[in-house]
């Protein structure tokens, strides 16, 4: 059992131990695709690097499958001489711990103690043994929050300055290291968390993966938890450095077919990363749809406080101040992103927000409100160390302005519009007309272009072919939906004719109606999923 300080290390480090079975499975993708590709090739020709390799979770798992395989190749050899063949002359590692490393058993001239991402005069420090024909990897989870020093040090190494992007994950340098060290042709084989596949800040990753990989295997291990330290979601992944026309065997127990061109989808290259098998005659005409979410609406999320504590008040919070008439009027009704249900959120706040936000109140003399400057002022030192930009705030701050909430999108929150939280099982689009504030893990959908309605869009959202499209090619983190921006704004529009566009707002309004108010509405939902699979032949 490990420490609580060993698992501060972990965490800080990033370093999870790949389980036995795990790095095994690996070890037989790599190896498959390998023989798949070069079925002529040696195996002892083989140049095996595993730049984050620890005590050789993924390396001595390998040799033992590559053992064997060699074995086949070369049947007048004791596959035990073999593997001291492989441990000796085909097996490099590099990681940042030194008795991690030696605990290897490699020879010395075939291990680096340091930083594998580090260059000496604007090569890798790991070009002295490369090109390599495999790399194996298990690399460290580190996003940027919080390792500011880390990624600037990215940002100054020539090699990879240029992949430093807002909400880039350490783990992306690795995918970056394996196409700069691999030979031409050269496979890779990953173990690493499934959200670079859809994650905004992936998007760099993902285009030259796109441009100059071939993803060959994918594995998403879903909500199955690997990984005994932590509960994250793990994907396992192989590609080449070569563009070819190869499909992707995607899955495990269910397994698709993909083809490369299929595999990246979208504008953002979002990488399919689970098999497709249902539905998907409706989904490749949901994809020939003439228009998309954010062409036909606006897409917005939340409001930012920049503190919470200081600019929402509890009911409890609100009555024990004696506020006046004009005090009452800054409050705003606010409700969090588990008050939405589908069609209908929860109406009756419990929560209120102290709308004082710049510039809209620029000219605000926060003297008139001195209940509420008062709760502020506990803040204050809080909400001057804001480290924000947003509508002009830090100058404001720099005055002393501490009242100032940070971030009000320029939208009408007391006027006609969709919510929907921006993580769910399912989705759940709710329509309200009047004051509804929340925050920015809400996403707000305002003024559609007609012919189109909230009504007609509040439909289409909550139908069960939308539910498919965004299990399959939406953003996601293991069985949740990841509603933010870009996957909403790409959700398929059909065109709609006059009398769908009527029939679709009329059976909308009628399922909201009678939310919570009949016992079943189970058929009127079941007519709303065949008219929306109708809407897109």
């Amino acid at each position: 059992m490990k420490s609580v300080a060993q698992r501060q290390i972990q965490k800080q480090t990033g370093a999870f131990y790949t389980p036995e079975n795990l790095a095994r499975l690996l070890a037989r993708e790599t190896l498959d695709a390998w023989q798949t590709l070069y079925p002529t090739t040696p195996l002892k020709a083989l140049r095996i690097l595993d730049p984050a390799a620890g005590e050789g979770g993924l390396l001595l798992p390998f040799a033992r499958e590559l053992a064997a395989r060699r074995a086949a190749q070369e049947p007048n050899i004791p596959q035990t001489k073999i593997l001291q063949d492989i441990v000796n002359r085909q097996l490099f590692a590099a990681d940042i711990s030194q008795t991690a490393l030696l605990k290897i058993g490699l020879p010395a001239a075939h291990i680096y103690h340091g930083d594998a991402l580090a260059h000496r005069g604007g090569k890798s420090v790991l070009d002295t043994w490369g090109p390599f024909d495999m790399l194996l990897a298990n690399p460290p989870y580190i996003g940027q929050k919080g390792n500011a020093a880390l990624f600037n040090k990215l940002r100054q190494n020539p090699l990879w300055s240029n992949y430093v992007t807002p909400k880039n994950d350490l783990l992306y340098y690795f995918f970056y290291l394996a196409l700069h060290i691999l030979k031409p042709g050269g496979l890779a084989g990953f173990i690493t968390t499934p959200y670079f596949a859809t994650a905004a800040g992936g998007k760099v990753l993902r285009q030259i993966l796109h441009d100059k990989a071939t993803f060959l295997r994918l594995i998403n291990f879903e909500n199955q938890r690997l990984f005994k330290q932590v509960s994250q979601h793990t994907l396992l992944s192989v590609f080449t450095r070569e563009t070819l026309n190869s499909p992707c065997k995607v899955g495990l127990q269910t397994l698709s077919i993909i083809p490369v061109k299929e595999l990246f989808y979208g504008p953002d290259l979002f990488l399919q990363t689970q098999p497709i098998v249902e539905n998907q005659n409706l989904l490749t005409r949901m994809e020939r749809a003439p228009h998309t979410l954010g062409e036909i609406a606006q897409i917005s999320t939340g409001l930012m406080t920049g503190c919470d504590r200081a600019f929402i008040l509890t009911n409890t919070q609100k009555n024990a101040l004696p506020l006046t008439q004009k005090e009452l009027a800054k409050l705003k009704p606010f409700f969090k992103n588990s008050n939405i249900s589908a069609y209908v959120p929860e109406l009756k706040s419990r929560l209120w927000l102290i709308d004082f936000f710049f510039p809209k109140d620029r000219h605000l003399d926060v003297q008139e409100y001195p209940h509420l400057l008062a709760h502020l002022t506990q803040f204050k030192d809080k909400l001057l160390a804001r480290k924000q930009n947003n509508n002009g705030i830090d100058k404001q701050l720099a005055q002393g302005k501490f009242w100032f909430a940070s971030v009000r999108r320029r939208l009408n929150f007391e006027g006609e519009k969709l919510v929907l939280p921006h993580r769910s099982t399912e989705v759940k689009a709710a329509y309200v007309n009047g004051p509804w504030y929340a925050s920015s893990d809400v996403y707000f959908i305002v003024n559609p272009k007609p012919p189109y309605t909230l009504w007609s869009i509040l439909g289409l959202l909550n139908s069960a072919p939308y539910l498919a499209w965004l299990k399959t090619n939406g953003k996601r983190k293991g069985e949740l939906l990841e509603l933010y921006s870009a996957p909403l704004k790409q959700l398929p529009i059909p065109t709609l004719t006059p009398e769908k566009q009527a029939r679709l707002e009329n059976l909308t309004r009628t399922i909201y109606q009678q939310v919570g108010k009949a016992e079943n509405t189970l058929l009127l939902k079941k007519q709303l999923d065949e008219l929306v699979i109708s809407c897109f032949d």
